[in-house]
């Protein structure tokens, strides 16, 4: 069985390739550079992932967006930073409408659809999941149903979206993580990257951005050890 995964090195979308690792899948990961901050830090992490788990790694350039010129990610703009406490605040959709890049999943999941129809694979993994999925609405559900509706004529072999974490908090995605992890033998999780910025070094975090915030927090109330790399 063949399979596609969107893999961004990020601590979500590794933890849906384990997903379909352990499902047996015979896996291609699609990373995308989108001239994001973290674009660098992002490929080297998804590439060492692909590398541990025997995956064929396909970077896609996609200088393009960098012109929408909205995001923090892909500006000057500073990235937002944010407490733990704060994650249940109203801060949270001023963080997003920050770092929010425009049709950014559409463009991603249909350019990694096209690669799972070349490949006659028929599903592409990707990381959302229910926490995101209150800010960002593109990382819910609904996104993903619509999304596959338009597969059905947008792929002559019917591609499908999988999304196995869409309902799942990032606590629990971090336990799924480290259960794969033990259950297939290889060490991953360390080596995902979550930071919204470059910070000079592979796996090296900011600590402060909210990406970096949510991570600490999943580790924390997952009771699994934190092995990242803050600066804070």
């Amino acid at each position: 069985m063949k399979a596609v995964t969107v893999l961004s090195g990020g601590l979500d979308s590794t933890v849906a390739t384990l997903i379909a690792k352990d499902l047996g899948y015979d896996l291609t990961a699609v990373i995308f550079n989108y001239g994001q901050k973290a674009a660098k830090r992002e490929i080297n992490s998804a590439k060492k992932i692909c590398e541990i788990l025997n995956i064929k790694p396909i970077v896609v350039d996609l200088p393009f967006v960098k012109q929408f010129k909205k995001s923090s990610l892909i500006t000057d703009k500073e990235i937002p930073t944010l407490k733990i406490e704060e994650l249940e605040s109203e801060k949270v959709y001023e963080t997003m409408k920050s770092v929010w890049v425009p049709a950014r999943n559409l463009i991603m999941f249909s350019i990694a659809s096209g690669f799972a129809e070349a490949l006659d694979a028929k599903k592409v993994f990707i990381g959302i999941n229910k926490e995101e999925g209150v800010t960002f609405p593109d990382n819910t559900i609904e996104f993903v149903n619509a999304f596959n509706k338009a597969l059905e004529y947008g792929t002559l072999n019917k591609v499908k979206i999988e999304a196995p974490l869409y309902d799942k908090t990032k606590e629990e995605i971090v336990k799924i993580g480290h259960e794969i992890e033990k259950k297939l033998g290889v060490e991953v999780l360390k080596y995902t990257y979550s930071c919204y910025k470059d910070n000079g070094e592979d796996f090296l975090h900011c600590g402060k951005c909210e990406s970096c915030i949510r991570r600490k927090r999943a580790f924390l109330m997952a009771g699994v050890e934190d092995k990242t790399k803050y600066i804070e």
